[in-house]
C-alpha cells in the first residue's frame, strides 16, 4: 500500500469517527438536531485539513499568530467543527453534549468563544471575505496559510463575491517555507 493510500484509509476512518460524534451531538442537542447535511459535507475537507499533516494548528495556544487559520464560513456546519475540535483537543468531548442550548459552548453557528475559532460566521456569506482579509494581511507579513470552507447557500450572498474579487486581484505569493 502506498503512503497516499494509507493516509487516505486513515482519513476515512477518522472521518467515520467524527460522523459518529455528530450523531452524538444531534441526539443530545437541546433541539434534538443539527444541520446534518452541511456538517456531513464539511467533514471530508475538515478531516483532511486537520489530520492530513499539511496545516499547523496550536491547540495549546489557540490565539498563536504563527499558526494557520481556518474560517468555517458555512457556519451551519458547526457540528462538524465541534466534532473535530473535541477530537483535536480544542474543547472537551463533553462540550458535544447538550449543544445549542442555554449555557452550551457550541451553538447553532461557530463563534470566537470556542477556542480555535477566529470569527463568528453563519449563513450570510461574510466568512470568505474575512478569510480573504486574513490572507492578505498574512501575505504582507509573511505569515502562515488561511483556509476557508464555504457552502453553496451562502454563495448567493453578495458579500462573499466582494472578497473573492479582491483576492483575484492580488499578486501571487511565492511559497513561504515554515519550520
Amino acid at each position: 500500500m502506498t503512503n497516499y493510500n494509507m493516509l487516505a484509509s486513515l482519513l476515512r476512518i477518522k472521518e467515520t469517527d467524527l460522523r459518529l460524534d455528530c450523531v452524538l451531538e444531534a441526539d443530545t442537542s437541546i433541539d434534538r438536531g443539527i444541520h446534518v447535511g452541511g456538517a456531513y459535507s464539511a467533514l471530508p475537507g475538515m478531516t483532511a485539513l486537520y489530520y492530513g499533516g499539511s496545516a499547523y494548528f496550536n491547540v495549546e495556544d489557540p490565539t498563536d499568530p504563527d499558526q494557520d487559520v481556518f474560517v468555517l464560513s458555512k457556519g451551519h456546519a458547526v457540528a462538524a467543527l465541534a466534532a473535530v475540535y473535541a477530537d483535536y483537543g480544542y474543547i472537551p468531548k463533553e462540550a458535544l453534549l447538550g449543544t445549542r442550548g442555554w449555557g452550551a459552548l457550541i451553538k447553532g453557528h461557530p463563534g470566537p468563544v470556542v477556542p480555535g475559532v477566529a470569527v463568528a460566521t453563519g449563513p450570510l456569506g461574510h466568512g470568505i471575505s474575512i478569510a480573504c482579509g486574513y490572507a492578505l494581511a498574512r501575505k504582507r507579513a509573511g505569515g502562515r496559510k488561511v483556509y476557508c470552507m464555504v457552502g453553496d447557500g451562502e454563495l448567493q450572498e453578495g458579500s462573499n463575491w466582494e472578497g473573492v474579487m479582491l483576492a483575484a486581484r492580488q499578486e501571487p505569493q511565492q511559497p513561504v517555507h515554515h519550520r
